[in-house]
């Protein structure tokens, strides 16, 4: 797959600059982006113990839900630089970056202030995209509508999260199918053929953020990851109808097998309303597997739109670090819903109110975390983007 992948890539690619281009204009970048602002008041219910077994004595740590704070503030925002300039024979060529203006990192303290980066060449054959992106699968994904930028159940940017930093069970939610990650990877689109379109991503190696070709760790997601994806979208009458379907593999480490992840959506869409969900399978090897899905209802009218969305998750298995077997299961289920207001050009306020009820254990030769959770989060959240 990776070779047909590669091949096909460089004859669309040598066809492509056949034709004399010299006389076309340089890429010139512009800056786009978005800020969103979040205050919240959240009434939470649980405990987190985490119990460190590489200290002696033991070293026992609780967070309970009366140590969560009630006024909370949030905020994601990112600045994107972008520029295409269109070739004499036609050929569309395409720069973007994006910058993390806040600290992006997660609980194991890995950051990524930069999102992506790459470039695109567009025409007659379809799309090859060359960088560190999103893959195939990921692009071409439906989920559940969510009239919320910021807050959602699925992958959210301004997260819910009642322990902060030292509690890492929140919001896992995720149908997208995303284990090669941002990592380097080459990506091709065939054109839409009656609604019709296709897509395959390689990523050699777990690269993100590295110079050259050297840097690579490798990851429980293993090397030379292939996903291949589709979509359909059609209209019948006043109907409007969406499809989506992928799957990623990967080659595991000494310590895992190969990898799998498999997706699906949908939604169909009439008169402002639409409606859709999504699932997703991954098997990190045969000691773990993780479901998820969504699905949710939208209106929109106007500058006015209401949405209801659910998401749940569960994993169970036993995840490697360095080698090191540790034994992990989580369930989490959330509900969001609420409705928001254009007030003027790339300008959103939106009001909302987000439950949470999440449960697992972490079990390895140094810790045991034990959580459960059981929230109600009411927010304001604030839109711009540029």
């Amino acid at each position: 797959m990776n070779k047909f992948l590669l091949g096909t890539t460089a004859l669309i690619s040598a066809a492509a600059f056949t034709a004399p281009a010299l006389a076309a204009e340089k890429i010139q970048l512009e800056l786009r982006g978005y800020h969103v602002g979040g205050m919240s008041y959240a009434d939470i219910d649980g405990e987190s113990v985490i119990v460190r077994l590489d200290e002696f004595p033991p070293n026992i740590i609780v967070f309970s839900g009366d140590e969560a704070n009630e006024i909370n503030f949030g905020s994601d925002s990112e600045v994107h630089f972008r520029g295409s300039t269109t070739l004499d024979n036609g050929l569309q060529v395409s720069f973007r970056a994006e910058l993390e203006l806040e600290d992006d990192s997660d609980v194991d303290g890995n950051a990524d202030q930069i999102d992506e980066v790459y470039i695109q060449f567009d025409g007659g054959f379809g799309r090859v995209q060359f960088g560190q992106n999103d893959g195939a699968m990921y692009q071409q994904h439906i989920a559940a509508p969510n009239a919320f930028v910021g807050h959602g159940v699925n992958q959210p940017d301004v997260r819910m999260d009642p322990f902060g930093p030292y509690y890492s069970g929140v919001h896992l939610i995720n149908t997208y199918g995303s284990a090669s990650g941002d990592n380097i990877k080459l990506t091709y689109f065939t054109p839409s053929m009656n609604g019709l379109q296709f897509g395959a991503s390689y990523t050699p190696n777990p690269c993100e953020n590295d110079t050259g070709y050297s840097g690579c760790v490798m990851d429980e997601f293993g090397r030379n990851h292939i996903q291949i994806s589709g979509t359909w979208l059609g209209n019948l009458d006043n109907i409007t109808l969406g499809l989506s379907a992928g799957y990623g593999m990967g080659e595991g480490t000494t310590a895992t097998d190969d990898p799998t992840e498999w997706t699906v959506g949908g939604e169909i869409g009439f008169a402002g309303l639409t409606i859709g969900g999504s699932y997703r399978d991954m098997d990190l090897d045969s000691t773990w597997e993780e479901t998820h899905w969504d699905a949710g209802v939208s209106y929109e009218t106007g500058p006015w739109a209401f949405s209801l969305t659910y998401g749940t998750m569960e994993t169970d298995g036993l995840v490697f670090t360095a080698g090191i077997p540790a034994a992990s299961e989580a369930d989490q289920e959330s509900w969001i819903g609420g409705v928001t207001y254009m007030y003027g050009p790339g300008m959103q306020i939106g009001f909302g109110v987000q439950t949470m009820d999440s449960e697992g254990v972490y079990i390895s030769p140094d810790l045991v975390d034990e959580h459960f959770i059981d929230g109600t989060s009411f927010f304001i959240e604030n839109v711009i983007s540029f």
